[in-house]
C-alpha cells in the first residue's frame, strides 16, 4: 500500500492510473487507518479482496481495531473476499463463501464448538492454515488443496482420525504443501488402504502429533517431488517403538534423504539429552536444494545413529555435534567411531562441572582406536574438529591428536590430515590460557594440518606468555 501511495503522488495522470486499476487494490488490512481501508473497497469496484487482520501496530499509532470491529466494517465486502488471515470471528466462516479461496484462522481462546467450515461448501479452497480451531468433519470437504496446515485442529468427539486426513490426501490431487501439528487423533483407517502418491507435494512437516499417527500418515504418503521433509515427533519406547517408526514409518522417505545427503554434500546429526536431531545443514544450503529434519526424543540415540550410519553407508559429508547436555556413553561413542562417512565433529563444552566429562569424553573419541580392530583409527576421514563455547585444557587437546595420529593406527589407511579449529576468548570464569608451547606441539604433530581460532577478535587484555627453556625467561 505505501508504494500504491508513492506512485500515486508522482503526477495526476499516474494517480489517475493508479486509481482506476481495481487489480491495484485488493488488499485491507487491519493496521492501516479507516479511510485508506475504505478507499481500496472503493477503487476494488467488484475486484477481490485479501482480508489480514494483524496483530501489529497500527502504521498511524493508536488502538488496534477489535477483530469483530473490523470484520463488521467490512461484512457487505464479504461476497468478494478471496482470503482472510486472522482470527475467528463468529458469523462469517460457517457459511459458503465462493469465492473464498484462502482461509488462515487461528483460535484466540473462544472456541467451543467445531466450525462447520464453510458450511461443508469448501471445495474452492486453495489454501487452508487452521490453528487451534476443531472443524466438523464432512466427506469431500476439501477438492483443490495446494497448501494444508492444521495444528491442534482435535477436540473431544471432533477429532480428525487418519481416514480423515488420508481421504483429504486422496481428494487433493494438486497438494503441494502438507502440515500437521499436534495431532492425537485415532488411527483408524483400514490396513488395506492404498499408499497415496502426490507427484505436487513438495513440502511435508508433521511435528508434536504422536509417532503412531504421523508414523501412519507417512506410510501411506509417496511424494517423489518433495524436497522439503520435516519431522518432530517424541517416541518414548525406543527398544519397541523407535525400530518400527524409523525402518517401517520412515520407509518411503529413506531415498528422499539419502539423495537429499547426497546432492547437498553433507548433512549433521545433533546429539543432546535424550535428544537426536539429523538434518541438512540449512545454513549452507542454496535456496534451491532439498532440505530435511528428523528430529526425535527418545533414549535411544544409538538406534537412530545406526539408522543414519545405514542410510548413507560411506557417503562423505556427515558432521556430528555433541550438545553441551548430550547423553555422551561409551556405547554411544563406540556407534560412532567406525563411521566412514564423518567428515566434521563439533564439541560443545559446557562450563558446568557435570557436563565436562562428557565432553572431555567425546574429545579421547577420535583419538582412541576402533574397539573391533585396534590397528585403525575412529572417525578415518575427518577432516575438521570443531571445539565451541567454553575454552579446552590445552593438554587434552594435545593427547587427543598424539593418540589419533599414532603410526600404528595408519600403517593400512592413508591419514586424512585434521584442521583443528578452537574459540578465541570465552567467558572469564574457568578461563584457560593456551599458552604458546602446547599450541606450537598441538600444530607440529604430524596429521594436523591447522590449528585456527574462531570467534570475537576483540581484545580482551590476556597476553600470551611462553617459557623460553634455554633462557630460562618468559616471552611475551
Amino acid at each position: 500500500m505505501r508504494t500504491l501511495s508513492t506512485i500515486r503522488l508522482v503526477a495526476k495522470r499516474w494517480q489517475q492510473i493508479v486509481d482506476g486499476t481495481p487489480v491495484f487494490w485488493k488488499f485491507i488490512i487491519s493496521t492501516l487507518p479507516p479511510h485508506v481501508n475504505e478507499a481500496t473497497v472503493t477503487r476494488s469496484r467488484n475486484g477481490p479482496l485479501t482480508i489480514i487482520y494483524s496483530y501489529g501496530p497500527m502504521y498511524t499509532g493508536g488502538p488496534r481495531p477489535y477483530a469483530e470491529d473490523f470484520l463488521r466494517s467490512l461484512a457487505h465486502t464479504f461476497p468478494r473476499w478471496s482470503a482472510y488471515s486472522g482470527p475467528l470471528v463468529s458469523g462469517y466462516f460457517h457459511m459458503p463463501a465462493p469465492h473464498l479461496q484462502t482461509i488462515i484462522l487461528r483460535d484466540r481462546g473462544t472456541s467451543r464448538e467445531a466450525l462447520d467450515l464453510l458450511g461443508g461448501s469448501a471445495k474452492n479452497l486453495q489454501h487452508v492454515h487452521l490453528s487451534g480451531i476443531p472443524i466438523r468433519w464432512r466427506a469431500g470437504l476439501f477438492a483443490q488443496l495446494k497448501i494444508l496446515k492444521l495444528v491442534q485442529v482435535s477436540q473431544g468427539e471432533f477429532e480428525l482420525t487418519t481416514t480423515h486426513i488420508l481421504e483429504i490426501l486422496r481428494t487433493s490431487p494438486d497438494l503441494e504443501h502438507l502440515e500437521l501439528g499436534d495431532m492425537h487423533g485415532p488411527i483408524d483407517h483400514s490396513p488395506a488402504s492404498p499408499v497415496i502418491t502426490h507427484t505436487r507435494l513438495r513440502c511435508i512437516k508433521l511435528y508434536n502429533c504422536g509417532h503412531n499417527f504421523a508414523g501412519a500418515i507417512l506410510r501411506r504418503i509417496r511424494a517423489p517431488s518433495c524436497n522439503a521433509f520435516y519431522v518432530n515427533e517424541v517416541v518414548a519406547n525406543f527398544e519397541q517403538d523407535l525400530p518400527i517408526f524409523l525402518n517401517e514409518d520412515l520407509r518411503n522417505f529413506k531415498e528422499l534423504l539419502r539423495a537429499t545427503h547426497s546432492q547437498n554434500g553433507s548433512s549433521r546429526i545433533t546429539l543432546d539429552d535424550e535428544e537426536f536431531g539429523w538434518n541438512s545443514l540449512l545454513e549452507d544450503v542454496a535456496e534451491h536444494l532439498p532440505t530435511f529434519s528428523v528430529f526425535i526424543c527418545s533414549d535411544g540415540l544409538i538406534p537412530c545413529i545406526e539408522w543414519v550410519k545405514d542410510l548413507i553407508q560411506d557417503n562423505p559429508g556427515l558432521a556430528i555435534r555433541f550438545n553441551p547436555g548430550a547423553s555422551i556413553t561409551q556405547e554411544v561413542l563406540d556407534s560412532i567411531k567406525p563411521m566412514r562417512c564423518v567428515t566434521r565433529l563439533e564439541i560443545r563444552r559446557s562450563l558446568w562441572r557435570d557436563y565436562w566429562s562428557r565432553s572431555l569424553l567425546a574429545l579421547k573419541l577420535i583419538g582412541e582406536p576402533l574397539n573391533t580392530n585396534t590397528s585403525l583409527p575412529p572417525l578415518p576421514y575427518l577432516q575438521e574438529l570443531l571445539l565451541t563455547d567454553a575454552e579446552w585444557p590445552p593438554q587434552s587437546v594435545l593427547d587427543m591428536v598424539r593418540s589419533r595420529f599414532n603410526p600404528s593406527l595408519w600403517e593400512n589407511t592413508e591419514r586424512t590430515p585434521l584442521t583443528i579449529k578452537m574459540p578465541r576468548g570465552a567467558s572469564p570464569a574457568n578461563r584457560l590460557i593456551f599458552d604458546l608451547t602446547t599450541l606450537k606441539n598441538i600444530r607440529e604433530t604430524d596429521g594436523v594440518e591447522l590449528v585456527q581460532f574462531v570467534g570475537s577478535e576483540k581484545l580482551d587484555g590476556n597476553l600470551a606468555i611462553t617459557w623460553d627453556e634455554k633462557k630460562s625467561i618468559p616471552t611475551f
